[in-house]
Order: structure tokens, then sequence, then C-alpha cells
């Protein structure tokens, strides 16, 4: 970006703006911490200094991942192993695991199944692609 006059001047309005705006979020949050508090009011975080500007982050928990209304994939999958006595494929898991009624919370449930078979509790990998109970 070259730097010309005007692109200052644009640069200058838009930091001003900005210190104009955490001067409002400023009086904002005070007027709201005084309408909560009973008795004094907690202090509040300075302002930037001038020419300088926070970005808020937002954490991202490791929440619960999504589970099936139907139950857990791993009792589930070792429930259709358990039915033929024979290494299965995914492609044949999957077909047990809804032919038993098993409910995906994944729109697509044959990737989701071939990224967390080779971690199931009661799953043992027996074969390039093959599993079985164990």
């Amino acid at each position: 970006m070259k730097l010309s006059s005007s692109n200052l001047r644009k640069a200058a309005e838009i930091q001003e703006r900005i210190e104009q705006l955490q001067t409002e979020l400023d009086t904002l949050l005070r007027s709201e911490n005084d309408r909560n508090s009973v008795g004094a009011s907690p202090a509040l975080a300075p302002a930037p200094p001038a020419g300088r500007v926070r970005k808020l982050r937002v954490e991202r928990g490791r929440g619960r991942r999504s589970t099936s209304p139907t139950g857990p994939l791993a009792p589930a999958v070792v429930q259709v192993l358990k039915t033929k006595n024979s290494p299965m494929s995914v492609s044949e898991i999957l077909d047990g695991l809804l032919s038993n009624g098993y409910k995906f919370a994944s729109p697509e449930p044959k990737k989701n199944l071939f990224a967390r078979i080779y971690r199931l509790k009661g799953v043992k990998q027996v074969g390039p692609g093959k599993f079985a109970a164990e």
C-alpha cells in the first residue's frame, strides 16, 4: 500500500472514529456497572492508548461432542460386529448400524464412522479396512 496523503488522512479519520467508539463503549459499560452494582463500581480496564487497537479474542472451549439421539456409537458398533463372526468393513458396519435403527447426529455418517472407528472402545482393526469386536 502506497503511503499517500489521502491514505494517511483516511487512516487518521478511522483512528479518531475508533477512539470515539471506545469512549462510547466505556461510558456504556460504566453506566451498566453502576446500574448493576450495589455500592462502589468496579474499576474498568483503561482504554487502549491512541494509535493502538485491541482485538477481542473469542475463546472456544472444547465442549462435548454432539451425541446421537440413539446413544453412543461404540456399543452400537460392537453390537453390529458381534452379530457377524467375521471381520467387517466400515461400509458393512454402517449398513448394520442403519438397519438396527442407529441415528447419526452427523450429516455424513460414513465419514464420521471412518474417522472414529479406530478409537472406539471394544473395536479392533484386524486387517486393512476390516474390524472386529474385541
